[in-house]
């Protein structure tokens, strides 16, 4: 029974039923209140007029240093944290700023170009729960200076148990483990190279809306680092806009 509901879920989502609590379970955020969609009014209208369309827009209810400030999820939905709100209310961020934000959580929504969006985050749930209690508890222990030790030279320590192992004539094994460990070095590496190319794509996407300029002005202004190279991306002269070819009518 459990299965058939599991099933019946994954279907209803697959099929754009349940947007609303499914966005609001996975991203741990609600629907903006009136008083919220007024103050981020004048960003959805400069998006609006931009041709970027937000439907829906929710609020984190609560907010970590590791969550970013605006994510895109599922068609139109952007989710955005109390402290964009608050701060585009005391006015420290202009409404081309808040729009030059939540353009950028659109281009890397577009970047990602997920299919069923819904049904994969509720179908892979458990294995990222999985995941995020094993980061935790390596968190808890990444103080112990062994284990630190242990980590920097676990390369080392793979290199010599391969070679060991194959020496003892128990080559599978040994091979196997230092598949594992290379792939400690491998997995970390080909993730932060995807977040590269996600984040110059939605950094495109945000120049050529012609917000670029004012991204790169707001994260300069609240000390985020970045470097030479998205500087200019985002600085660079936006496009111009392709003509528009009109009939004749002889």
């Amino acid at each position: 029974m459990m299965f058939l509901a599991a099933g019946g879920l994954l279907v209803a989502l697959a099929l754009g039923h349940l947007r609303v609590l499914a966005i609001a379970a996975f991203t741990g955020a609600r629907l903006a209140t009136e008083a919220e969609l007024h103050v981020m009014a004048p960003a959805l209208k400069e998006l609006g007029g931009r041709g970027v369309d937000v439907d829906a827009l929710f609020v984190r209810r609560v907010h970590r240093s590791s969550t970013p400030v605006a994510v895109a999820i599922g068609p139109h939905s952007v989710a955005v944290s109390r402290g964009l709100v608050a701060a585009t209310h005391r006015r420290d961020v202009t409404g081309a700023e808040a729009a030059a934000t939540l353009a950028h959580a659109v281009g890397r929504h577009r970047a990602l170009r997920p299919r069923l969006e819904l049904a994969m985050l509720a179908a892979t749930t458990p294995w990222r729960l999985m995941v995020g209690m094993l980061c935790g508890v390596g968190q808890a222990f990444d103080w112990l200076p062994f284990i630190r030790l242990a980590w920097t030279l676990r390369g080392v320590v793979g290199v010599i148990c391969v070679v060991q192992s194959v020496a003892e004539g128990r080559a599978a094994p040994g091979g196997l483990g230092g598949v594992v460990i290379a792939l400690t070095y491998l997995v970390p590496a080909a993730g932060r190279r995807i977040a590269h190319l996600i984040e110059a794509e939605a950094d495109r996407f945000v120049l050529d809306l012609g917000l670029g300029t004012v991204l790169a002005g707001l994260l300069r202004r609240n000390g985020q680092p970045m470097t030479l190279e998205r500087t200019q991306r985002l600085e660079a002269a936006p496009p111009p806009p392709l003509p528009r070819l009109r009939l004749v009518h002889g």
